[in-house]
């Protein structure tokens, strides 16, 4: 199984749908690092979301700030000539929207309500 990673920053670009004749569709999104616009030398760092997945960037807007999880993915690939080409894709799995504090703008569920009987004496399955 492949290791997940989490990466936090700032969403810089979000690129259309890419698909192909295979029926293969993937969406790729763009994050910079979140040092701050007085950064010299930024990362911008491309996340892949395949297939189904890419409906996760529907919402998501250019400047915001976001933690992704993500697995590293390689492949080879031999190419008519006969060359041999490594890729590396950042496969995104999850993308999570965030404040400006760094806390989730996700909803934090509420605890379930316990399962009990409105009159405790109408059951007499108990185990007690």
């Amino acid at each position: 199984m492949a290791a997940i990673y989490e990466y936090t920053g700032v969403v810089e670009k979000i690129l259309p749908t890419q698909s192909f004749a295979s029926g293969f569709s993937k969406r790729d999104i763009v994050m910079t690092d979140d040092v701050g616009p007085d950064s010299k030398w930024p990362n911008h760092i491309a996340f892949t979301f395949k297939k189904d997945a890419a409906s996760v960037l529907d919402t998501v807007r250019e400047g915001q700030r976001a933690k992704i999880r993500f697995a590293i993915d390689g492949r080879e690939w031999t190419n008519p000539q006969g060359q041999v080409r490594y890729f590396t894709d950042l496969t995104g799995l999850k993308l999570e929207i965030l404040n400006a504090d760094g806390s989730s703008t996700e909803p934090v569920p509420a605890p379930a309500e316990p399962d009990f009987p409105e009159d405790p004496g109408a059951v007499d399955d108990m185990p007690f």
